[in-house]
């Protein structure tokens, strides 16, 4: 989904301090929390569920975001050119790597929702039949999704390289020789948009409605003898609520760049016009798709306790880890502590 900029606006200082700071708070938030969030669910085995997989999936997914694309931007902002820094061999290494790495991001994330919506439509409409996602074929439909989307942004590994424009470098997307770059552009970006944003957002929705009606249509009083089945219904709706927060939240995030990749390759033929700030257009489009990745983790701690109390027992064995490095670095022949009797 992106397009070949050469140039980039000026901006005053306040507007790159602000830039930058806002960048940076969402890389931190990103590393952390997604970090966070995967160290929590490894680490106890009852939170490894089908869906807590693929959430970890998705977070490790996220994690390139702040590793590559999030440097890439922050660097572009202080030298205000979209000009590639680093030249050579691995500069063009690093040019396709980068381009890939951030898009492959978007598509594990979009596919893990898919099926995170099929195992929670699974579950609530079979309750009592076995989970159709077991553990193991969990990890294979992991390992298929980073297939697939590794294999649909192959192509940048030819598409994107680095070319001297006016005596700079740039990292730019060209389909040339083997292919005329307008026509081929249009034609890739069209199967990435129905194959990773029209058909899976549909397909979300579908099962999420069916889920909607379903919840909707056994809502109500249970027998006291029935207690199961009604702790079971209530951690359905937690978690439902949880998931389909993140379905709305990762929709919003790609719409904004999803909108501009569709101008870009259908109305403006990849030349944007003059009179359109698209500078400020697209870097506002990106900046909400990175910032994805940031708000995703908080999203997971808000609404889902098992979280909160992991986020707790790691604070307070990090905090006894520190505790016993303190005492150990104590001299050995320091006096006691005494401890001063209050009523005194």
């Amino acid at each position: 989904m992106t397009s070949n900029d050469t140039d980039a606006a000026g901006d005053a200082v306040a507007t790159k301090v602000i830039k930058t700071f806002c960048y940076s708070v969402i890389m931190l938030m990103s590393l952390v929390g997604n970090t966070l969030v995967i160290a929590i669910i490894f680490r106890n085995r009852r939170m490894r569920t089908t869906t807590n997989n693929f959430i970890a999936n998705m977070a490790m997914s996220d994690l390139l975001f702040p590793l590559f694309a999030v440097p890439r931007e922050t660097v572009q902002i202080l030298t205000e050119k979209r000009a590639w820094l680093i030249h050579g061999v691995g500069g063009n290494i690093l040019c396709k790597i980068v381009s890939f790495s951030q898009d492959i991001s978007t598509a594990v994330s979009i596919l893990s929702l898919v099926f995170i919506a099929f195992d929670r439509f699974y579950a609530i409409k079979f309750p009592l039949k076995p989970a159709l996602i077991t553990p193991k074929s969990c990890r294979v439909i992991i390992c298929l999704i980073w297939v697939v989307a590794m294999g649909i942004h192959s192509p940048y590994f030819y598409g994107f390289r680095l070319d001297t424009i006016s005596n700079s470098t740039y990292c730019i997307l060209t389909w040339e020789p083997a292919f005329e770059t307008v026509s081929t552009q249009k034609v890739y970006f069209l199967i990435i948009f129905v194959v990773l944003i029209i058909f899976p957002i549909a397909l979300i929705t579908i099962l999420y409605t069916a889920i909607g009606v379903e919840v909707w249509m056994h809502k109500g009083p249970v027998e006291r003898s029935n207690r199961e089945r009604q702790k079971r219904e209530y951690e359905n709706r937690k978690v439902l609520k949880q998931v389909v927060t993140v379905v709305a939240v990762f929709i919003s995030c790609i719409f904004p760049v999803t909108v501009y990749g569709c101008l870009s390759n259908f109305v403006w033929e990849l030349k944007p016009p003059a009179h359109i700030d698209w500078f400020t257009f697209k870097f506002c489009a990106i900046f909400i798709l990175h910032s994805n990745a940031a708000i995703t983790p908080c999203i997971y701690f808000i609404f889902n306790k098992n979280y909160r109390r992991g986020l707790k027992e790691m604070f307070h064995c990090c905090a006894q880890i520190v505790n016993g490095y303190r005492l150990s670095k104590q001299p050995e022949n320091s006096p006691p502590q005494t401890r001063v009797d209050s009523r005194t």
